[in-house]
């Protein structure tokens, strides 16, 4: 019997819909041309959230839609501090399984696709979380 329920409980269990990524280019929405932005400019990389592509100096860098979730949440807030668990709710929770190194596995492939700009770079906080650190 016990074999059946949890047959019926992964089977017939309601799938929650992905979460889509928010329109914004901002999460201030105090401004009405910050609702539809789907670049950014990183130092001198240009970002497309919609085409999840990176441009710098006429090379176009491809990324996976995980990656550009995780990039776009950093171009947000660049220069600022974010926890790790606001990271990882963000990209995951929609999903329901978080795994531990998972973020630290797209940080490194992020790292690894901006290292074009020297100016720009993903740096841990220690305790805290991660701060997308873009110098002029």
């Amino acid at each position: 019997m016990s074999f059946l329920a949890l047959a019926g409980f992964i089977f017939l269990r309601p799938v929650k819909q992905r979460k889509a990524l928010p329109e914004s280019g901002n999460t201030d929405m105090s401004t009405p041309e910050s609702r539809h932005t789907d670049m950014f400019t990183l130092g001198s990389m240009s970002f497309d959230t919609e085409a999840r592509k990176l441009m710098i100096n006429g090379n176009t860098i491809e990324l996976t839609r995980t990656e550009t979730r995780v990039l776009r949440i950093f171009a947000l807030s660049p220069n600022k501090a974010i926890d790790r668990s606001q990271l990882q709710k963000e990209i995951w929770e929609d999903v329901g399984v978080i795994v531990g190194r998972c973020l630290a596995m797209f940080i490194s492939k992020l790292r690894k696709k901006l290292e074009f700009d020297p100016n720009i770079k993903i740096v841990v906080i220690r305790g805290k979380g991660y701060k997308l650190e873009i110098s002029s």
